[in-house]
């Protein structure tokens, strides 16, 4: 969000960007099976024409149309994966470990540590798994799918440029990983930077060598959070797309060309405020009934009635 100096004079003073943290806890169901209840990578997720959104780059390859498979695809995601039941969420300013002891005390509030089956989906930034780590060390982690997706094609385009031979890579990539077989994928990359060699101090971040560098670092240091079948299974949820909207719904009020937060006290106020407003709770309006100030609040004192001298 964009925030400016507090207390300063009119207008925009010294405007700059703040990074805000957000985090939803839901409730919702989880059916267990036997065996992995969609083994095969969902059609949506090698249509090109679908893949466009979420890609970028992939519209520059192409005029391509979402296919009728996904449609069925989708529907076949619904008949396993968990659905939303209920949610509630946090927004702020704050540290990484302030905001990780407010996470703690929110799930704990929702009696999420006595819940039957917990999970932990994050991206693959170090400072969330930290988190999970400190304070969620119950949960199962796990890798948000789009996020390998995302990793995994800007590698296969690295290194083979637009086209059908870089698609082709991607969806074989995917299909690993999706089954499981991430370590696969790890060969395959290792290979292919044995044979391209390391990548120099000064070279570019597009370079096809630094590309499969980090991305060598960051399937392996996420292998443990990438057991897409036994979450399947176990009635997981694997992505956080949930949590991308929300992050959605928490910018649609605070983030704007000219919308300038006092930094501060000011903008984290509204973070909160907006996240309560987001809960299915009512906890926005308890605190609407019961903050200090509130006229309709039963320990306001009462404040005497405007006089005029006769």
């Amino acid at each position: 969000m964009q925030t400016r100096e507090d207390g300063g004079p009119n207008g925009v003073q010294q405007p700059h960007w703040r990074e805000t943290k957000n985090a939803l806890f839901m409730r919702m169901t989880g059916v267990a099976f036997e065996v992995d209840p969609h083994p095969e990578l969902p059609e949506c997720f090698r249509d090109r024409g679908y893949m466009k959104k979420l890609l970028s780059g992939l519209a520059d390859e192409g005029d391509f149309e979402p296919e009728a498979a996904k449609e069925k695809s989708k529907s076949d995601l619904r008949s396993w994966r968990p659905e939303r039941l209920f949610r509630t969420c946090l927004s702020s300013l704050c540290d990484s470990n302030s905001f990780g002891r407010m996470m703690e005390a929110e799930a704990d509030s929702r009696g999420f540590f006595k819940a039957a089956k917990q999970a932990f989906v994050g991206d693959g930034l170090q400072y969330n798994w930290t988190i999970q780590q400190r304070h969620f060390p119950t949960f199962t982690p796990i890798l948000d799918f789009p996020h390998a997706i995302e990793r995994v094609y800007e590698t296969a385009r690295a290194l083979h440029g637009n086209g059908d031979r870089a698609w082709e890579l991607y969806v074989h990539w995917i299909t690993e990983c999706w089954q499981g077989r991430v370590a696969n994928v790890l060969q395959d990359l290792q290979r292919e930077q044995s044979q391209r060699g390391e990548p120099p101090k000064d070279c570019e971040d597009k370079d096809p060598r630094k590309v499969l560098a980090e991305t060598i670092t960051y399937l392996r240091n996420n292998l443990s959070r990438m057991d897409y079948p036994r979450y399947r299974r176990e009635g997981l949820p694997l992505t956080s797309a949930h949590m991308e909207s929300l992050v959605k719904e928490i910018g649609y009020r605070v983030k704007g060309t000219e919308k300038f937060w006092n930094d501060g006290p000011s903008a984290e106020s509204i973070l909160q405020i907006r996240a309560a407003a987001l809960c299915d709770d009512d906890r926005l309006e308890q605190h609407l009934r019961n903050r200090p100030g509130n006229p309709f609040h039963p320990n306001v004192k009462a404040t005497p009635a405007i006089t005029t001298a006769a």
